[in-house]
């Protein structure tokens, strides 16, 4: 496994690589914890890892940190993306995509409803 820092984003693991904010280095306890995060991720993508995203164990009593990190760190905005570009590959953050989509169309539904669409 290879751990590589980024300018951008928070982290992510594409295959074995994992791409970290060198940002957070300056929050050690946050930093060790979304590694910790990271590596608990399959190579590829699984339920498992949907489960990961989803409870995000690792950031338990980390969640003021996390935020303080993400408001002052514009930069890291890129990792709500669906769509990132690592080592000049595209990756596809599926658990974004499924959240997106659903609530497009949840949204939509709403918004229909209240519209007398249907």
């Amino acid at each position: 496994m290879k751990i590589i820092k980024t300018k951008y984003g928070i982290a992510s693991r594409v295959g074995d690589d994992i791409f970290i904010n060198k940002e957070l280095l300056k929050y050690p306890k946050l930093y060790w914890a979304i590694l910790d995060h990271e590596m608990s991720h399959t190579s590829g993508w699984t339920l498992h890892d949907l489960k990961i995203d989803l409870t995000n164990k690792h950031l338990n009593g980390l969640k003021k940190d996390y935020y303080n990190f993400i408001l002052t760190h514009p930069k890291s905005w890129t990792e709500f993306l669906p769509i990132n570009l690592y080592k000049g590959n595209v990756s596809f953050n599926l658990t974004l995509i499924i959240f997106y989509s659903l609530f497009l169309i949840f949204g939509g539904l709403i918004w229909s409803l209240i519209h007398g669409v249907f």
